[in-house]
């Protein structure tokens, strides 16, 4: 009897034990998915920030473009005025196609968060 007492009780304690580490796992889960959270929505400002700037600059642009296709399109000035215009509208391709690159992998990275999100909220709701 003493043997069944102590195996019962050595079980419940076990599987308390098992139920405080599963505890602890899904609370350090969240707590790196939330710093990650952190990260991404700092970064999101950053680029957002930029592409402010960047689109703010592409108006200035195609708004001194108009200007200048209403002028001779054979004077030096023109020319070298294109030049800098294209230089800068390569620049501009390079940052966008680095954004949207960056966009591709924040969405991957927050439908993989609503995923664990369900997973978490599931066993908060068992528990």
């Amino acid at each position: 009897m003493f043997t069944l007492v102590f195996f019962v009780s050595s079980l419940t304690a076990a599987s308390a034990s098992a139920g405080s580490n599963n505890e602890i796992k899904w609370k350090n889960e969240k707590n790196q998915w939330d710093k990650e959270k952190i990260g991404w929505e700092k970064e999101l400002k950053q680029w957002q920030t930029e592409k402010l700037k960047w689109e703010s600059e592409k108006t200035k642009w195609e708004n001194e473009k108009k200007e200048w296709d209403k002028k001779d399109k054979n004077c030096n000035e023109y020319k070298a005025w294109l030049n800098n215009y294209n230089t800068w509208l390569n620049k501009y391709s390079s940052w966008e196609t680095k954004y949207e690159v960056w966009v591709v992998s924040y969405n991957s990275w927050i439908v993989e968060y609503e995923v664990w999100v369900v997973s978490y909220n599931s066993w908060v709701s068992s528990n």
